[in-house]
């Protein structure tokens, strides 16, 4: 089993203070990932120390050495200049020959003289100029701004370090310093800060009262009360009310320790230390805030990144509207089908309708030639026969003779009739002749001298020049409707009206005979009914068949006649 190496993290002000807690939590993640190893990771403090009020370190080196007995740290990491210094002065005291990786200090703070071999220092290079240049460039009216920064040695420090680098920008802006103020005090005078004032918060380990403050605590207070935009250094306080800028990466930190850690595990020691600097990263700015203060982000410099700006409705709802916009293609498609199969079955329709005129006319036409040729010639050769039958002499015939010859020419004259009655069953030329309402008329006497029936015909006059299809198709249907009748209805009185109605023509064929169940024809439709039909369909009219069981039969046939000239 592998043997477990084992890390020292010494704070200068504890696990939790910012910025330095957001460097270890990365640094730990890190480091855990690249370890080939098991790892035991300890936390150590000096806090006991530095509120000691003794400058003995002594007691606090025992307890170092009691806690890891005979098997001292692989590595020791330092968290602050702080802890580095600190370390620096007692190493040989406590972990001799131990390599040492310096970590979360400024590189002003960097004692490089006092570094070995095996060492590495991981630090930033605070450009302290950019800071002010952000915030002028972003709130060009800026007149005053406050600084935020702790009481500590190493805030004090600081405030020396920005007051000496501000002071080029002394003519353009007034800086407020609250080094010597409580947290209290600080939100007092942030809550009345006068138009045209920023803040720049540094850090804020402990205030001038001797409060300690945790993780981002004092900035949280800050941001609650203060009346002016709060600017950052660092990453970690980017989300949490400040506008941002050029930040310094305490995740890029927090990794660059872990590497310097690994390879001291790994005894990849470098004859000279290894020191690195991280330097400020490309702007970075909280949507929120710019709009919570009204920042243009036209001023923002090129190159920079907005976050934590709310998702375009693109972005949140990316699938379901893709989801949606395939549903709708699919749908569009199946619509277009559908238009197209309609138009289709439109155009099939038209076709049938056309070929369906087209059949019934050319029906009529040869029924018209045929009537035409039985009249014209059948019967009269007919007729001539019989004719020509009553002049043959009689001379010595026998009486058998006599009759051969007269059942002959009585057979040529039933002969020539029943021709006629085909010919006129055919095409009745009486509608060319002398118009609907007389061929209605004969064909109801006809119908009546055939059936021994009671046909009573009552018709409106007609207006002159109606279609020859409009009157051809309503003489049909009567004539469909008096065949049915005969057939079916087993009646005794019929009657026909032909009347001017609505626009148009309107037959009504009735009967008082036996009738049906408009259902079961339905179900079993005739094929004179759908004859009936077919025509009242290519005339652009109506038919309408009404009956009971027993009470009659009446056929209402209705076609249009608006156009036609009365």
């Amino acid at each position: 089993m592998a043997e477990t190496k084992r890390v020292l993290i010494l704070h200068s002000f504890g696990r939790e203070f910012a910025p330095d807690d957001a460097i270890v939590a990365t640094f730990r993640t890190k480091l855990a990932e690249g370890a080939s190893e098991p790892l035991a990771v300890y936390d150590e403090s000096l806090d006991a120390v530095q509120t000691s009020g003794s400058d003995d370190p002594q007691p606090f080196l025992e307890l170092l050495r009691q806690h890891f007995g005979n098997l001292p740290p692989d590595v020791v990491v330092t968290i602050g200049a702080a802890a580095g210094t600190f370390y620096l002065q007692n190493r040989d005291k406590v972990f001799p020959g131990k390599p040492l990786v310096m970590a979360a200090l400024e590189e002003r703070r960097v004692p490089k003289s006092a570094l070995r071999a095996g060492d590495a220092v991981v630090g930033s290079h605070i450009d302290t100029p950019v800071l002010v240049g952000n915030i002028l460039r972003v709130l060009p009216d800026t007149r005053r701004i406050a600084v935020v920064i702790g009481h500590t040695p190493m805030e004090r420090f600081w405030v020396g370090e920005l007051r000496k680098n501000f002071a080029p920008y002394a003519n353009r802006v007034s800086f407020e310093w609250f080094n010597d103020l409580s947290l209290e005090q600080m939100r007092r005078r942030l809550a009345a800060l006068p138009p045209h004032s920023a803040v720049l918060y540094t850090f804020l380990v402990t205030d001038a009262a001797g409060v300690p403050y945790e993780g981002g605590a004092a900035l949280a207070s800050l941001v609650q009360v203060s009346t002016a935009p709060i600017f950052g250094v660092f990453e970690g306080d980017l989300g949490h009310g400040v506008v941002g800028g050029p930040y310094q990466s305490q995740q890029r930190q927090g990794t660059l320790m872990a590497a310097a850690a690994l390879r001291a595990l790994r005894a990849q020691i470098s004859a000279d230390p290894l020191i690195q600097f991280t330097t400020e990263e490309s702007p970075v700015y909280d949507w929120r805030e710019l709009k919570r203060w009204g920042i243009d982000p036209a001023r923002l410099p090129a190159g920079s990144e907005i976050r934590f700006r709310p998702p375009s409705l693109w972005d949140e709802h990316r699938v379901l509207i893709m989801t949606a916009g395939l549903i709708f293609m699919l749908l569009g498609a199946l619509l277009i089908g559908l238009v197209w199969q309609r138009i289709r079955r439109r155009r099939a329709e038209n076709e049938a309708l056309t070929l369906s005129g087209r059949l019934i006319t050319a029906h009529e036409d040869e029924r018209r030639w045929l009537a035409r040729e039985l009249h014209d010639d059948i019967t009269q050769r007919l007729a001539g026969l019989a004719i020509a039958a009553a002049k043959i002499p009689e001379g010595d015939s026998t009486p058998s003779d006599l009759d051969a010859r007269h059942s002959i020419r009585g057979g040529l004259i039933r002969l020539s009739e029943d021709v006629h009655n085909l010919s006129y069953r055919l095409h009745p030329s009486v509608i060319d002749d002398l118009g609907l309402v007389e061929a209605l008329k004969a064909e109801c006497e006809r119908v009546a001298r055939a059936e021994s029936l009671r046909v009573d015909v009552e018709a409106d006059k007609l207006p002159p020049g109606l279609p020859n299809e409009v009157t051809l198709g309503i003489y049909r249907i009567a004539q469909e409707a008096l065949r049915n009748i005969v057939r079916h209805a087993k009646a005794s009185i019929v009657k026909l009206l032909l009347t001017l109605s609505d626009g148009g023509l309107r037959l009504a064929v009735s009967d008082n005979g036996s009738g049906f169940e408009p259902e079961v024809q339905q179900r079993r439709p005739s094929l004179g009914h759908a004859s009936m039909r077919e025509r009242i369909r290519l005339l652009g009219g109506k038919l309408d068949i009404q009956s009971t069981p027993g009470g009659g039969t009446t056929v209402i046939a209705w076609v249009p006649i608006s156009k036609v000239a009365s």
